[in-house]
């Protein structure tokens, strides 16, 4: 909870500053820079590690990092390990991409598929979700093969599951509601 808080305000100030800059850079940067944080093992137990100075960790990610990243991205990173806030990047970014999100009238959709969906059918879920929502879409897909077909698509709050282990799963259900009332035998 404290850290989710944190993280917020932490995003906030930074959605200020790049609002005023570079918001696509800013936002970019920080989705490459956790990524690299949470895929490289040793650069994330460098980081979190208690032990290791602070001074030490920043000049460890000034060498990873180089000029490939902003400098407003570097300095605001180099301020949570100086606060020792390192830990809170993931939520930090993902808080970020909201608020740039929203400032761009983009909403982020979630599709999950049985099978890798072609590009003309990702394209028309874009189309059907900008209807539905008014704003551009940005989706994030994957492959579940729990799914069996269809698609399962998760906008914000709200949750299209057109899949057909859902389907099979609501057959099931009203099959043993209807099984459980007393049938009407003879009746024409």
């Amino acid at each position: 909870m404290i850290n989710g808080s944190l993280a917020r305000r932490y995003s906030q100030a930074l959605f200020e500053i790049a609002s005023e800059t570079s918001l696509d850079s800013v936002d970019n940067d920080l989705r490459e820079l956790t990524k690299l944080v949470e895929e490289n093992t040793e650069v994330k137990n460098v980081l979190l590690h208690p032990h290791i100075s602070l001074s030490v960790k920043k000049s460890i990610m000034q060498k990873i990092l180089g000029e490939d990243f902003g400098e407003v991205t570097r300095h605001f990173f180099y301020l949570l390990i100086d606060r020792k806030r390192e830990n809170l990047l993931p939520l930090v970014q993902h808080e970020f991409t909201r608020l740039a999100d929203e400032a761009r009238r983009v909403v982020e959709a979630k599709v999950a598929s049985a099978v890798e969906l072609s590009v003309s059918q990702l394209d028309d879920l874009k189309k059907a979700i900008k209807r539905m929502t008014g704003k551009d879409v940005r989706i994030v897909s994957e492959v579940r093969a729990d799914l069996i077909g269809g698609v399962l698509v998760q906008v914000g709050d709200r949750v299209i599951d057109g899949t057909i282990a859902h389907a099979l799963k609501k057959m099931r259900v009203d099959l043993r509601r209807n099984s459980e009332r007393p049938q009407e035998v003879g009746v024409k």
